[in-house]
């Protein structure tokens, strides 16, 4: 049974009451003067409903929350944990540039000249670089200069592919 506040406004005073649900809206007498007294709201109530897993306080805005900063929806993917995807610096992927675009190059060509015995490849710093230079290469433009050693770029990694297909094909 839930705990109920009235007020009594002969004696000016609050009291709690420990009643079922269905008296709670009715007129109770007060343990001083025996005054039926009206029930009132409680000044300490604190209400919270769970929503997608964590209680949140009503009302709620539909907002959520990261380390204090106020977000429109929760963390969908996995990450470090500390930064939202609303409240990350995002700067504007920039087109590769010439020499980046070269040390791209020269990853394909040495990539070409390995040992193909060698069945597993240790995931470094060069092996991501390349691919971030990849992803770039495929959804920016730059200059005309840039441009041109682009389609270079991605003509030499389509030979060097096709090059690899026919190697490790058996027949």
């Amino acid at each position: 049974m839930p705990i109920y506040e009235y007020y009594c406004g002969d004696c000016n005073g609050v009291f709690e009451l420990l009643r079922p649900v269905r008296q709670a809206a009715i007129d109770q007498p007060c343990p001083e003067c025996d005054t039926q007294s009206k029930r009132i709201v409680s000044r300490d109530f604190a209400a919270f409903t769970f929503r997608d897993g964590y209680p949140r306080r009503i009302p709620d805005d539909g907002s959520y929350y990261h380390m204090g900063q106020r977000v429109s929806r929760a963390i969908t993917h996995s990450g470090d944990g500390y930064t939202h995807p609303e409240l990350a610096d995002h700067e504007p992927v920039r087109s590769p540039e010439v020499e980046e675009i070269e040390k791209f190059e020269a990853l394909q060509e040495a990539k070409s000249r390995e040992d193909k015995q060698i069945v597993g490849r240790i995931v470094d710093d060069t092996v991501r670089e390349e691919a971030r230079i990849r992803r770039r290469l495929k959804t920016t433009k730059g200059t005309p200069a840039q441009e041109r050693a682009k389609q270079g770029a991605l003509k030499a990694e389509r030979e060097l592919t096709t090059k690899k297909a026919v190697l490790e094909d058996p027949s």
